[in-house]
């Protein structure tokens, strides 16, 4: 996320200055086949959040319970038998961060903290249970070293005591929200709570979907137990069967203590046969929009959220169910009112936003899976101003195969006659 200082399209609006000499990117696209690995670099991220939050927590849990769950690399006799290696730079309040961790067998093999003020300094560096606390920069991981059990990162320790610095980078972690544009239901909650408490949100989005023919949009309690009562004094009238009734009568009962839970009602217009507006429509957003619709009014939620306090967000397939022009706005969106350093990776395929109009170089990447099954990612700023200029279409040079991660078809004609051979 680091921009190539010799790039300068899009500074003022794609960049976040960091000092003189550095700016960071406000967004990173990833394009690549099918089965490249872009999820799992996304899942990468997910899995080190979450053990920087909870790997001191889950050693309470019962010895069974106790597993650190890491997929290895299983193509590579090497490399299904070595640590899992996370690393990530980061900056918080103006100081860069280093910090890393290996994995493996159910245990911690190595950690380490770095920070640079005016140059790189270990805070502290574990090999096993062996860990190495700086004390004129880390006084808060003394007298810890010995108390840290060998599946619990040190870093998640020290915070759980209290430590300020630990504490402020387990938050930073906490910042980083990785979500998946095929599975609402991830964020479909927040963004239900947040339009029901949080006035701006509400207008934000009211005008946000404008677009849809949607003239309001509201957070109101379902009435869940009324639709499923009348369904159910149906059917005791209909059987007339004692045994079901006393059944029926006990379910009735139960849905009534069931705490009812918010629901988005999205609000239409109607007209009569000379199409004059005569009244509002209400549509339950679950079951009357469409799948596009619900996936874009729920994303809201932690679009605002990551923009409004300067949060990370992940997502993983973020143009599926969208229509091109609405991913471009969002991520124009995105650029140009992001003050809060928010920062944003996605995951997509739709080619048309390969857009010079929208990213620069170094915002775009590929992951491509080498001959002995490897992703490798790279950037668009890596190939020579020869290849990539800041004036190329970029999505045509990229479905014609220049910066591969496309997928190949090695023998189409021979696909074709599998299908009508005789066996």
């Amino acid at each position: 996320m680091v921009g190539t200082r010799s790039f300068k399209e899009h500074e003022d609006t794609n960049t976040i200055v960091v000092d003189s000499k550095t700016r960071v990117l406000k967004s990173a696209i990833i394009y690549g086949n099918n089965g490249s690995g872009k999820s799992n670099f996304i899942s990468a991220i997910r899995i080190m959040r979450r053990l920087v939050q909870n790997s001191f927590r889950d050693a309470l849990l019962e010895d069974s319970d106790q597993r650190i769950s890491v997929q290895k690399f299983l193509l590579n006799s090497e490399s299904e038998n070595v640590p899992t290696f996370f690393e990530i730079k980061f900056i918080i309040d103006g100081t860069k961060f280093r910090y890393g961790f290996e994995i493996g067998k159910d245990e911690i093999e190595s950690e380490w903290l770095f920070h640079t003020t005016s140059k790189e300094v270990f805070l502290f560096k574990r090999n096993g249970q062996d860990i190495d606390v700086n004390k004129t920069s880390f006084e808060e991981g003394i007298g810890l070293e010995n108390k840290t059990k060998s599946n619990v990162l040190f870093l998640s320790l020290v915070a759980q005591l209290n430590g300020k610095i630990a504490n402020s980078i387990v938050s930073w972690f906490k910042s980083i929200n990785c979500i998946s544009g095929n599975n609402d239901r991830e964020y479909e909650r927040y963004t239900v709570n947040k339009l029901k408490s949080d006035k701006n949100f509400h207008l934000w989005v009211s005008d946000f979907i404008k677009f849809l023919e949607i003239s309001n949009i509201d957070a109101s309690e379902e009435d869940i137990d009324n639709r499923n009562s009348e369904t159910l004094e149906a059917l005791k009238a209909r059987e007339n069967d004692e045994a079901l009734t006393n059944f029926l009568d006990a379910l009735q009962k139960v849905q009534a203590k069931q705490v009812k839970l918010d629901k988005i009602v999205t609000w239409h217009r109607k007209y009569d046969k000379n199409n004059v507006l005569i009244d509002t429509v209400a549509f339950p957003l679950d079951r009357q929009e469409s799948e596009g619709t619900k996936k874009l009014i729920y994303l809201l939620g932690p679009w605002y959220d990551t923009i409004v306090n300067g949060k990370i967000l992940v997502v993983d397939e973020l143009d599926s169910r969208l229509h091109t022009i609405l991913t471009g706005k969002l991520i124009d969106f995105f650029h140009l009112w992001n003050k809060s350093k928010a920062q944003l990776i996605c995951a997509v395929h739709d080619t048309a936003i390969l857009d010079k109009d929208i990213f620069r170089r170094d915002q775009i990447w590929f992951v491509d899976k080498n001959q002995f099954g490897a992703s490798e990612l790279y950037s668009l700023s890596d190939f020579k101003s020869a290849v990539v200029r800041n004036k190329s279409d970029f999505d045509k040079n990229y479905l014609k195969g220049k910066y591969a991660a496309i997928p190949y078809f090695l023998n189409f004609e021979k696909l074709g006659e599998t299908i009508y051979e005789k066996r």
